[in-house]
C-alpha cells in the first residue's frame, strides 16, 4: 500500500506529541511492507525508514502563519497514493473517500484548561476548525474516547503507540527515591502543581527524594533537577532508573508517557483526568489521584517497594496493547476499506 502521510511537525526539530506519534506510526508502517512518504516542515528523522518530502514555510506574520500548514497541504498533489492521511490541519483540504485524519485531542479541551487568554481564543478557533475536517469525507480516528465526545461526528477510535522495542524496563533503579515529569509548569501539564506536593509533601516524608522535569522552562528548588532538549536515548534512561512516573496534568489528549514509563518499568501516578482510566486501572497497574491528594499519593508508591513491583509488573502487561506496531495493524484494518484500487 502507498500512502502519503501530512504532519507539520516530525521529531527531527520538534519532538511532541503528534510528531512522534506520526513518525513511529509511519515507521511501523515501513516495517510491515507498505510505503511511507511524509510531507512535513520538518527535516528527515535520522531514523526515519519512510521516504521524506520537505515543505518550506512563506508567511511571516503570527496570524498567518497559523493557517500556513493547512494552506500547503491543500496544495499538494497526492494522486498515486492509495491512503492521504492527514496529523492535524486538514480544513482546507478536499475531502475524499481515501482521505483518514487523526485528532490528537481536541482544541475545545486545550481552550478548557488554557489560562491565557490569547491562546484560549486561539484553541476555541482551531476547534471550528475541527468541526471543519469533521465535515469533510473521509475517515476520521481520535486517539482516545473523550476525543471522540468532543468531536462526535469522529467514530473510530486508535490510540497512541509506543515502540515497546526501544522503551524496555533497565537494570537498576536510582539509589534515591526518584520522581519524573515530562512537561512545563504552568499549562495544563500542571508541573507547578507536582512541585508544590513534592516540596511541602514528599521532601517532609522523604529528604533524599529527588524529583526531574524534562521541559522547556527553568525550575528550581531543592532536589529538583531540570533538563531540556533530551534526545530518545536518554529519556529512556530517565524512564528507566526513575522509581515512579509522575503526569498531574488536567487534560491530556492521550497520556503517551504514562505508557512509556509503564514499558520501560517505571510506577506510575496521575491525576484525575477525562483520559487517564483509558491507560490506568486505579490500584491495579498505577494510582489516580485527586490534584490534593498528589504528594500523598507519591509518599504512598515511593514507600512501598512491593506496591511499585505490582504496578510494573501489571504496566508491563497493560503497555503491550500500545505497541506501535499493533498500532499500525490498526490503522491498516481502517486503510483497507478505503484505500484506491
Amino acid at each position: 500500500m502507498n500512502i502519503a502521510f501530512f504532519t507539520k511537525e516530525l521529531p527531527s526539530n520538534a519532538p511532541n506529541g503528534v510528531s512522534c506519534q506520526a513518525h513511529r506510526l509511519a515507521n511501523s508502517l515501513v516495517t510491515l511492507g507498505h510505503t511511507v512518504t511524509c510531507f512535513s516542515f520538518s527535516g528527515k528523522p535520522i531514523d526515519a525508514l519512510y521516504s521524506h518530502r520537505q515543505l518550506f514555510r512563506k508567511a511571516h506574520h503570527k496570524i498567518s502563519s497559523l493557517f500556513e500548514a493547512g494552506l500547503v497541504f491543500a496544495s499538494m498533489q497526492t494522486a498515486g497514493y492509495d491512503i492521504v492521511h492527514f496529523h492535524g490541519d486538514d480544513y482546507f483540504v478536499k475531502g475524499s473517500t481515501n482521505r483518514v485524519r487523526t485528532f490528537y485531542g481536541s482544541a475545545i479541551f486545550e481552550a478548557r484548561f488554557e489560562h491565557d487568554f490569547m491562546r484560549k481564543m486561539r484553541q476555541a478557533l482551531f476547534y471550528i476548525l475541527e468541526w471543519v475536517s469533521c465535515f469533510r469525507q473521509g475517515t476520521k480516528v481520535g486517539i482516545s474516547r473523550s476525543t471522540v465526545q468532543a468531536l462526535p461526528l469522529v467514530k473510530n477510535v486508535v490510540h497512541c503507540g509506543v515502540p515497546l522495542g526501544l522503551f524496555t524496563p533497565g537494570r537498576t533503579k536510582s539509589p534515591f527515591p526518584s520522581i519524573l515529569f515530562i512537561g512545563d509548569l504552568d499549562s495544563r501539564k500542571r508541573g507547578s502543581l507536582l512541585i508544590k506536593a513534592f516540596q511541602t509533601v514528599v521532601l517532609p516524608a522523604m529528604p533524599d527524594a529527588v524529583l526531574t522535569i524534562i521541559g522547556p522552562q527553568e525550575c528550581n528548588g531543592l532536589n529538583i533537577v531540570c533538563k531540556k532538549n533530551v534526545d530518545q536515548e536518554e529519556l529512556i534512561n530517565h524512564f528507566r532508573q526513575s522509581w515512579v512516573y509522575c503526569c498531574p496534568s488536567s487534560y491530556e489528549g492521550f497520556g503517551v508517557p504514562l505508557c512509556e514509563a509503564m514499558a520501560c518499568g517505571t510506577a506510575v501516578v496521575a491525576c484525575e483526568n477525562k483520559t487517564v482510566s483509558e491507560i490506568i486501572t486505579h490500584e491495579h497497574d498505577g494510582l489516580v489521584c485527586s490534584k490534593a491528594a498528589l504528594g500523598e499519593a507519591l509518599v504512598l508508591l515511593l514507600g512501598n517497594a512491593r506496591v511499585r513491583a505490582k504496578f510494573v509488573d501489571n504496566g508491563l502487561e497493560t503497555v503491550k496493547q500500545y505497541d506501535a506496531k499493533k498500532i499500525a495493524e490498526q490503522y491498516l484494518n481502517l486503510y483497507e476499506k478505503i484505500a484506491v484500487k
